[in-house]
């Protein structure tokens, strides 16, 4: 799943290759991923004759704000499988191409989206807060916001365990399970452990490790597992997967102490990674 590191990856190449770009025309191929909309007319008339100004991000959502007499903001939701990409007109469609902006030069920018959770939305004005889209999402993990005592406040009040917590939206944005898994390794803490149990300096290795997890995965352009389908921009896949400890390593042996990594099970039936001997 595209969680923030891939967002921002897709986020940065898109913003070297089309800002200044005018949309010319967008196609809907896949109803559903129009969903937030009456039609793909409604969709089409908020994004096309419009120049792409600048391109943004919000938890796992890539924005192009858009600029005319109305501005507007096409969100593009990369959901489970969603993939964004740049190409000239001439390229074959993949399967499960869910819509398509032409831009004045021709080329398209191509949304891919094979189980068809992510969607693309468009809303009048540039200011990510009023979107419903983002209603209630807590502080960006890379921001100034995003401090230990933000920690502090939103921990010691949950009683859920805290990779739970951590992907939630409404508490930091853009963590899923990939680097829900990571974080803990790297704070030395256990994914199932309560939330509120945390004390101070198992909250400042939870900032740290969350910060570094999430820049060195940028870094590296974001994660491609075996059974993922995440590219970038540019159809690559990233590179994180190398720099794995526990995500999807049940049974192999954890990278610093040798002890087989554990999968628990957690609600909706997804495993939580981790080292019964590194984490406490």
């Amino acid at each position: 799943m595209p969680e923030l590191p891939e967002a921002e990856t897709i986020r940065r190449q898109l913003a070297s290759l089309v800002t200044g770009a005018k949309v010319r025309h967008v196609e809907v191929h896949i109803a559903r991923s129009a969903r937030g909309h009456e039609s793909p007319e409604e969709l089409a008339a908020l994004v096309e004759g419009r120049t792409i100004r600048e391109v943004g991000r919000r938890g796992k959502a890539v924005l192009l704000f858009l600029d005319s007499k109305r501005p507007s903001t096409l969100v593009i939701r990369l959901g489970m499988t969603g993939a964004v990409k740049v190409v000239p007109p001439r390229e074959p469609e993949e399967k499960y191409t869910a819509g398509v902006v032409e831009l004045s030069d021709k080329r398209q920018i191509r949304y891919v989206d094979q189980r068809q959770f992510g969607q693309m939305v468009a809303y009048q004005g540039h200011d990510p807060n009023s979107m419903p889209e983002f209603a209630g999402y807590g502080p960006e993990p890379l921001s100034d916001a995003f401090t230990t005592g933000y920690l502090k406040q939103v921990l010691s009040r949950r009683s859920a365990i805290l990779e739970v917590v951590l992907m939630n939206q409404q508490i930091v944005a853009g963590i899923g399970k990939i680097y829900a898994d990571e974080i803990c390794f790297r704070a030395g803490l256990r994914p199932t452990r309560r939330a509120s149990s945390l004390t101070g300096p198992m909250r400042e290795r939870l900032w740290r490790a969350t910060r570094e997890v999430l820049t060195e995965a940028v870094e590296y352009r974001g994660t491609s597992t075996l059974d993922e389908t995440y590219r970038d921009a540019y159809g690559m896949p990233g590179r994180f997967q190398e720099r794995l400890f526990v995500y999807q390593r049940a049974g192999e042996p954890c990278k610093v102490c040798g002890t087989p990594i554990r999968r628990t099970a957690m609600p909706g039936g997804r495993g939580m990674h981790w080292c019964p001997k590194c984490q406490k």
